[in-house]
């Protein structure tokens, strides 16, 4: 349910990012993003643990490195958004370069994978 409520609060932020609602607009997007972070882990770590819901050949190496990428997301987004707190604008500019590192990270770090 976290991601089909994320279009609200970027659209508050979107709308109220450079006036008085900008910190409550900040502030609803990063906790929407911390309680995605936190539901994403659980269905990674329900999924990996005991390889359940792994392919039998799935590399043991890249299924630790996704559980180690994954570990810090919702610290980092809880970071984020406490820095709303103090500069909404910032808090954004961070959410920005927290997907933007997930992206590259993914790309880079060995988890695009061979096709079948």
């Amino acid at each position: 349910m976290f991601v089909a409520f994320i279009p609200f609060p970027t659209r508050l932020v979107a709308e109220h990012v450079r006036t008085d609602g900008a910190q409550a607009a900040a502030l609803t997007y990063g906790i929407t993003l911390i309680g995605t972070a936190v539901m994403f882990n659980a269905i990674w770590f329900y999924a990996s643990l005991g390889r359940r819901l792994l392919r039998e050949d799935a590399d043991p190496r890249v299924v630790s490195g996704i559980t180690r990428s994954y570990l810090p997301g919702p610290w980092i987004y809880l970071a984020a958004t406490l820095i709303a707190l103090a500069s909404p604008l910032a808090s954004v500019i961070l959410f920005g370069a927290i997907a933007v590192f997930y992206v590259a990270e993914s790309s880079l770090f060995g988890r695009n994978g061979t096709p079948d």
